[in-house]
């Protein structure tokens, strides 16, 4: 008889929300900015805490602006 571990939809999203919380620590404390999506744009968060919308040109070229909530 195979043994089979199953992991709930709940169990999958609390490990994904661990790991995410892991890695934005992880990189804050080496000093590096972290960027994400929220809807259709793209934060970078740094570990002083500042958040920035990252807008990309025609050309590729990123300009950053201060992101509120």
């Amino acid at each position: 008889m195979k043994n089979e571990t199953w992991i709930t939809p709940e169990e999958w999203k609390l490990i994904g929300e661990e790991a995410a919380r892991l890695a934005r620590e992880e990189a804050h404390a080496a000093g590096v900015a972290i960027r994400y999506m929220i809807g259709e744009k793209i934060i970078s968060e740094y570990p002083d805490g500042r958040k920035v919308e990252v807008i990309f040109d025609e050309q590729g070229n990123p300009t950053e602006i201060d992101y509120a909530e």
